[in-house]
Order: C-alpha cells, then sequence, then structure tokens
C-alpha cells in the first residue's frame, strides 16, 4: 500500500512540473511551430513581423497594423544610412518618404501627422527603430523635410496606421535567391545621379532608384532601372534602354 501511495505521489509530482514548462514566445507573435535541423520545434514567422534583438532587447512586432494609433517623439535618420540595407531588405534612400518603427509590420503604410504644424504625410515603414528613449519614429530625410522637422530633430507627432503596400516585403523572403540589377550608370555626382534617375521615371521604368555605395574609398550614386530575379527579364528591360542609354548593362 505504502508503495502505491508513493506511485501516486510521483505522478502528481511529474504533472506539476509539466504545468510549470512556459512557451518562451507570445502566442501573440507566432504562428505554426516548425522542427528545427536538430529535431527541435521552432516557431515560424512571417518576415514582416520576425522578432529581433538590439542591445540585449527582443522585440516582437505586431501581427497587424489594424486600429494602430499613437502619439510620441518622432526624429530622423540621414547619410549615416543611405545606400545600406532596410530591414526588409530594401537600400535606404533618404531622400525616400519611409520611416523605422520598432513593432509595427514592415510595409505598414501609415499617416505621420507633426502635431506642432498639421502638416502630414504618408509613408511606408520599411526599417526598424529608433533605439532612443523617448522616440517612437525615425523618419527618411525626405519625410522629415515635408513635416518640417529636419531643423529642430524632433518633434511630437501622431502616427496613425491606414494600410499595406502590396509586396513592399517580398525581399526578405527572397533576397537568398539570385537577382540581376539593370544598371545605367555610376556617378560620382549625385545631381547627375538623380537627373538620369528621373529620365529613366519618365521612360516609364517606375522602379527605377539610385544606390549609394562606395568603391575604393569613392562614393558612387549608382542608377538602376530595376532588380529582377529572372535573367531574362533583365535581358528584355536592357534591350529597352538600349537606345536611350546605350551604356547600361547587368550586374548580379
Amino acid at each position: 500500500m505504502r508503495h502505491l501511495i508513493a506511485f501516486f505521489v510521483l505522478l502528481a509530482m511529474l504533472a506539476m512540473a509539466g504545468c510549470g514548462s512556459l512557451n518562451p514566445y507570445p502566442k501573440h507573435v507566432y504562428s505554426t511551430p516548425s522542427s528545427g535541423k536538430d529535431g527541435a520545434v521552432s516557431p515560424r514567422y512571417d518576415p514582416k513581423t520576425n522578432p529581433y534583438t538590439v542591445m540585449g532587447k527582443t522585440y516582437y512586432p505586431l501581427k497587424t497594423a489594424h486600429g494602430y494609433d499613437e502619439v510620441g517623439m518622432a526624429s530622423w535618420y540621414g547619410k549615416d544610412f543611405h545606400g545600406k540595407k532596410t530591414a526588409n531588405g530594401y537600400i535606404y534612400n533618404m531622400y525616400g518618404v519611409t520611416a523605422a518603427h520598432k513593432i509595427l509590420p514592415l510595409g505598414t503604410q501609415v499617416r505621420v501627422t507633426n502635431l506642432e504644424n498639421n502638416r502630414s504625410v504618408v509613408l511606408v515603414i520599411n526599417d526598424r527603430g529608433p533605439f532612443v528613449h523617448g522616440r517612437i519614429l525615425d523618419l527618411s530625410y525626405g519625410a522629415a523635410k515635408k513635416l518640417g522637422t529636419v531643423d529642430r530633430g524632433v518633434a511630437k507627432v501622431r502616427i496613425t496606421a491606414v494600410g499595406t503596400v502590396p509586396g513592399a516585403t517580398t525581399r526578405i523572403a527572397a533576397s537568398s535567391a539570385k537577382q540581376y540589377h539593370v544598371r545605367v550608370g555610376a556617378f560620382a555626382n549625385r545631381g547627375n545621379a538623380e537627373r538620369v534617375h528621373r529620365d529613366l521615371v519618365a521612360s516609364g521604368f517606375g522602379n527605377a532608384q539610385i544606390r549609394t555605395i562606395t568603391r575604393n574609398g569613392r562614393v558612387l550614386h549608382v542608377v538602376q532601372a530595376g532588380t529582377f530575379s529572372n535573367r531574362d527579364k533583365a535581358e528584355q528591360v536592357l534591350e529597352k534602354l538600349k537606345d536611350d542609354f546605350p551604356t547600361s548593362y547587368i550586374i548580379s
């Protein structure tokens, strides 16, 4: 009888130990678990809401921006990050109209209103930050200029989610795939690059962009007509460019 009681006590202890094992990942930030290489189960995340760690702190982005409305301080970032990759895999263009936010899903379209002068702009969240206490948004230089916050540096704003830009986060999933860039030219002078970029857009190449790179210690502004995962598509675009932009070429 004494052995039987001990057996039931042991079963109860094991059950209690099982109840005390907590999932370290909050339910609202992951979908269906998947097995890793070692057979362990790990959460599967949507790329635009992928958790990340900065300075020892892990952030869990929202699954959806629906109904999001926030008031706080916004700063802006510029040339130190110009030409570098953003969190969604695109190249940061300080003259564009974008912003960084710590927990909104990448690709979220928001209306930002400067509460000090009532100017507003609709932009896309394509990066993470700012990681400075008391700030909720990091504007691109272009967005800050439209809102009139460049000189002050920091301003009180309202952020209201208005939607999601289709395809705004596709490069996260496709970043490991081979890509073909159709380059039109590289310029030391930013103004020349912007002129060619305008000509490309006017010619129907709406996906044209300017990338700033450093080569052998020299800063160059590279104008691209587009980036493609398919070589044949890149060749077709190159063929269209031959007459007006004969120096264009493909790089992968």
